[in-house]
């Protein structure tokens, strides 16, 4: 697999915010603690400290998690090293994708357990887990039930509510024998696990479990004791929303627009098939949707005696992986680092740890069609991220002899004589000449753009070739990563070649060429 690599800002992919992260510019230096650099992450690996009692609880839920599934003997030892004090995480966050969703859901997990090789290599006293942290207390079904591969959407169907995670799988092992690919390892996971967090645990540990990887889900009782402290400050303090404002007003003054508005209680009520907000009405705390009304005593004391039924939204989720793992980073998209930029002082606040904040890998896969026909059009790589009108006018010019600049010339020429001639005249004049000049080039755009017309016309060919290739690279408009599915790409060890030949910490787009 060959990669070509170009700089996020050459894509036209990506908001202001996220650049600047990347480039690391000062307006952003006072919303995150360290930089997404190994410089950044040996820097963090100084300040990280972690209770034993968290680790050792922590080891114990993986192994009773992972019980009865085939483990390579890297995740058996990176579990049982997470016991130890030089060991440390690194994280990335998913939902929990039927059939693994997108592609940039595997090139997150992809990204972390890169950078763990990495930071090994240089801190060779010290051992580094990637973590794969299932989303499993979402609720948002929609979001998650349906894949595409080539062009076909594909749909599980079913009346479950509540938390994803605790959803049985029924129906998705008849929907694997619908799909294209390789889909043994999916039929086996909903068909064998009793839900869909085991189910996406047994497929992920398949795909990349001999890489060391640990897939946590974080809908265990004894975990939740662990943030059992942050609840209680979330209920009675409204720490979150009070500091969220804070950074939210400092984004803004900044020049930028926050993703995320706090609520004042950023926790969900969670119980068997429901996953409700959690509302403070005068005294009383109530979850939305339900008869359910507490006195401030009644439900610090359900938080205390079961801390399972309470769930953190998106603002206090980092909290809580911050609270349970010995995490130094968390590799994220643009979306996710946007909005962890809202919350430093949050974790000041609640005296939890900040990590380094990673971008993903973003890529794009080019199979042989794809790569035959930009050849063909003589195009680069960097051409498939120009809007498709600018494309195809790029191609025209460049394959016809339209070429006006030297007309555009001679009417600069013509009127820059007339405008003096006007000026030494009446100075009035001018705006009028710069007017008529105006005019004629934007005539003269016009025709421009008939004769594109014209020849595209002509090259029909080459146009729906353009075209193809462009809903290929972003199909819907959106980028390929983000819709194309891991059974569309027809190599088997497609995953491999993505760990070997994408960089972590070479923040670009990486374009992927199939062999």
């Amino acid at each position: 697999m060959q990669v070509t690599k170009i700089p996020f800002a050459q894509t036209g992919s990506f908001a202001n915010l996220f650049l600047d992260y990347v480039a690391e510019r000062d307006s952003l230096r006072d919303f995150y603690s360290w930089s997404p650099k190994p410089a950044g992450f040996a820097a963090a690996l100084k300040h990280r400290s972690f209770p034993d009692s968290h680790r050792q609880q922590l080891v114990a839920v993986l192994k009773e998690q992972y019980e009865g599934l085939e483990q390579s003997p890297l995740l058996q030892e990176n579990i049982d090293l997470l016991g130890k004090k030089n060991t440390f995480t690194v994280t990335t966050g998913h939902q929990l994708n039927i059939f693994t969703g997108p592609l940039f859901f595997l090139y997150k997990i992809i990204t972390t357990i890169n950078i763990c090789r990495e930071l090994s290599r240089q801190h060779p006293d010290y051992h580094f887990v990637p973590v794969y942290w299932m989303g499993s207390e979402d609720h948002d079904l929609e979001e998650i039930n349906h894949i595409f591969i080539d062009g076909q959407k594909y749909e599980w169907h079913t009346g479950q509510t509540g938390a994803v995670g605790r959803m049985q799988p029924a129906g998705l092992a008849e929907l694997a024998a619908e799909l294209p690919g390789r889909t043994a390892v999916f039929t086996e996971a909903y068909s064998k696990m009793p839900t869909l967090a085991a189910a996406t645990r047994y497929y992920v540990n398949a795909l990349l479990g001999d890489t060391g990887l640990v897939v946590l889900d974080p809908d265990h009782r004894q975990l939740k004791r662990q943030f059992w402290p942050v609840v209680q400050q979330e209920l009675t303090g409204q720490v979150a929303y009070k500091e969220v404002e804070k950074q939210n007003k400092q984004l803004h003054d900044a020049g930028y627009k926050p993703h995320l508005n706090p609520r004042e209680i950023n926790l969900f009520y969670l119980d068997e098939g429901l996953r409700e907000r959690i509302d403070k009405q005068g005294e009383f705390y109530v979850v939305n949707n339900t008869s359910l009304r507490f006195s401030e005593q009644e439900i610090l004391a359900l938080a205390r005696q079961e801390p399972e039924k309470f769930s953190p939204n998106v603002i206090l989720r980092p909290v809580y992986q911050e609270t349970i793992l010995p995490n130094l980073g968390y590799v994220g998209g643009p979306s996710e680092l946007s909005y962890w930029l809202q919350f430093k002082k949050v974790f000041a606040a609640l005296q939890v740890d900040f990590p380094v904040l990673m971008p993903r890998n973003f890529c794009l896969y080019l199979n042989k069609n794809a790569q035959r026909k930009i050849a063909c059009l003589g195009l680069t790589v960097e051409d498939l991220f120009l809007p498709l009108l600018q494309l195809q006018k790029k191609y025209v010019k460049e394959h016809s002899a339209i070429d006006l600049n030297e007309a555009r010339q001679a009417i600069e020429q013509a009127y820059a004589g007339v405008r003096n001639q006007a000026a030494d005249i009446d100075i009035t004049l001018v705006p009028h000449v710069e007017g008529r000049l105006k005019k004629h080039l934007a005539d003269l755009d016009k025709i421009e753009t008939k004769m594109i017309r014209a020849v595209k016309r002509q090259q029909q060919q080459a146009m729906q070739r353009l075209a193809w290739l462009k809903e290929y690279a972003f199909p819907g408009g959106i980028p390929q990563e983000r819709y194309l599915n891991y059974l569309a790409i027809p190599e088997a060890d497609f995953l491999d070649q993505v760990q070997q030949h994408t960089d972590p910490f070479d923040l670009r787009m990486h374009v992927l060429h199939s062999r």
